[in-house]
């Protein structure tokens, strides 16, 4: 990945608070209009600006894609049953923001849309987008940019709830490979991300037997002793916390 594209990113996890007004004013975006036809424009079809971000999302220029991603968001936000209507469309766009070739920003804005979007859709009639989420989520759960791992723990954690009888064995799997990983964020350098991860832990644990027992079945786990030492512990910790 471009050096520069990850120090943009590399800043803290919160929100900054205040920009140069001059900034703000210049910096007037395609999620600004459509957010403002949406809320007051009652003779601007919502369809039609759905399909304006659909193309935005694939525009050349990556920072038109990172505001589509975004408008997308405030779509789902103010305007769920749209979303609903045209899931399969919205949901191969974020998708394919996941797998962004050039741009961090677009990564990180797909990442939080889709759990905008799953969250309205509780997860119902995903099919075959909730692999493709799962596989790309976990690459970025050990990211260097905590923007990124915050982002990624928290996908992770709601595809935990909505896996469901379909995907209850791929995610198994999942989580298992998963495991270290999250056992190692737990202590993260990122306070923030720490926390995303003990909830996304608490919701993975029973893809991990945590719940009923701590022994683990299968010889591969039996083999990691760091895994025997602190699961234990760390499920006390979870309980209490």
């Amino acid at each position: 990945m471009d050096q520069r594209q990850r120090r943009i990113l590399g800043q803290p996890l919160s929100i900054p608070t205040s920009q140069p007004e001059n900034k703000r004013t210049s910096m007037i975006s395609l999620f600004s209009k459509v957010s403002w036809k949406l809320r007051f424009q009652k003779w601007e079809p919502l369809k039609n600006a759905f399909f304006i971000l659909a193309e935005r999302a694939q525009d050349p220029n990556a920072k038109k894609r990172r505001m589509a991603m975004r408008g997308l968001g405030t779509m789902a936000c103010e305007a769920p049953d749209k979303v609903r209507k045209y899931k399969k469309i919205v949901l191969d766009l974020l998708v394919c923001g996941l797998y962004d070739p050039v741009s961090l920003e677009v990564i990180h804005e797909s990442m939080k849309t889709l759990t905008i979007v799953l969250g309205k859709i509780q997860g119902t009639g995903l099919g075959s987008f909730f692999i493709e989420i799962t596989l790309q989520t976990r690459t970025l759960l050990d990211d260097e940019n905590d923007s990124l791992r915050y982002s990624a723990f928290v996908l992770f954690g709601q595809l935990a709830a909505f896996a469901g009888r379909k995907w209850k064995k791929f995610f198994t799997s999942q989580v298992k490979q998963t495991q270290d990983l999250l056992l190692i964020h737990l202590q993260d350098r990122n306070p923030q991300v720490a926390k995303a991860c003990k909830t996304t832990f608490r919701a993975c644990s029973p893809y991990l037997k945590l719940r009923k027992e701590y022994s683990f079945q299968n010889e591969e786990d039996q083999r990691n002793p760091k895994l025997c030492r602190q699961l234990p512990p760390l499920e006390q910790q979870l309980s209490l916390g």
